[in-house]
């Protein structure tokens, strides 16, 4: 993150988003860069959390939480610490500028994803680049709409079939990102050759999954690796995992995993690390991009 010197200099890049302003960040990073700048405040100002946390009125914790961008902020209480971090005039407009944008609500409000889910799609909505292990069915972002509304309905209880309308409908707003004419978000795919042989039993509509999948292979920011089943025994048996890096001074890497019931977002720097040098055994182990691509073009058109 950058420092929270000259602040007024920095406001265009800060506020406008990553990538030369061509894509303003959301609400989620937005407090992760708020929170950013009031730590560096703070510490410039030689100011404990505990102290801050008592000026404040409230406990230590909070004050953690609106550093590290999981808690909002409201406008007297930045007022407060501003104030306490001897901030300039010019710093109280811009951090308040951050702070309505931190406030405002992102896309994945109007639907109903699990609390789980919603942090990692926040997180994902302004990633640069993602990299995915799926082992039983198609990456979410690969898929159509037939197959998404399929997945969810044999989710049993999993899923209300009320939601699932909402759960689709999310699913393609978030694959619209490999797509995005302004920042497309560079995507890397392991996926075990289960879950393509998986999409066929479905008759109706995996033969259109395996195209739009070798449509969406074809893109210059979107690279597709199969684990093919000659690959024998692998690690991350019946796992999948995905890998978010960002542009600088946005955030660090994240890992999520996902679970039967639940997934979790890491953060943990040794996790990610972990992750991703298996995200890296699991492609040397597959088919290069070139490969793969002519496989998966193979087994579509047996479906013709």
């Amino acid at each position: 993150m950058c420092s929270a010197t000259n602040l007024k200099t920095r406001k265009g890049d800060l506020l406008c988003g990553y990538d030369h302003g061509m894509r303003p960040l959301g609400p989620t990073m937005r407090r992760r860069q708020l929170g950013a700048e009031l730590r560096a405040l703070r510490n410039s100002a030689g100011i404990s959390m505990e102290h801050a946390a008592a000026v404040l009125d409230c406990v230590r914790s909070r004050i953690g939480h609106i550093e590290n961008g999981r808690n909002s902020i409201r406008k007297p209480e930045l007022k407060v610490l501003l104030d306490l971090y001897g901030a300039s005039d010019e710093d109280h407009e811009v951090l308040e500028e951050l702070r309505q944008q931190a406030s405002k609500r992102g896309w994945t409000s109007t639907y109903r994803l699990p609390s789980w889910l919603k942090r990692y799609v926040e997180l994902e909505t302004d990633a640069a680049t993602m990299r995915s292990f799926e082992s039983e069915v198609i990456p979410g972002l690969l898929q159509t709409e037939a197959y998404a509304r399929r997945i969810h309905e044999v989710a049993g209880p999993l899923v209300k079939p009320a939601d699932i309308d909402k759960l689709v409908a999310a699913r393609m707003r978030r694959a619209s990102r490999l797509t995005d004419e302004q920042a497309p978000l560079d995507y890397a795919a392991v996926v075990s050759e289960a879950a393509f042989r998986r999409a066929l039993g479905e008759a109706e509509i995996g033969p259109a999954q395996l195209a739009h999948v070798v449509e969406l292979a074809r893109r210059p920011n979107v690279t597709l690796h199969v684990l093919p089943f000659a690959a024998g025994l692998r690690p991350g048996t019946g796992s999948s995992f995905m890998l978010l890096t960002f542009d600088p001074d946005v955030a660090p890497p994240f890992g999520y995993e996902e679970h039967t019931i639940s997934g979790g977002v890491l953060d943990d720097p040794r996790e990610i690390q972990r992750l991703a040098e298996m995200w890296e055994l699991l492609r040397g182990q597959s088919l290069t991009a070139e490969q793969s691509l002519t496989w998966l073009s193979e087994l579509a058109r047996t479906q013709e």
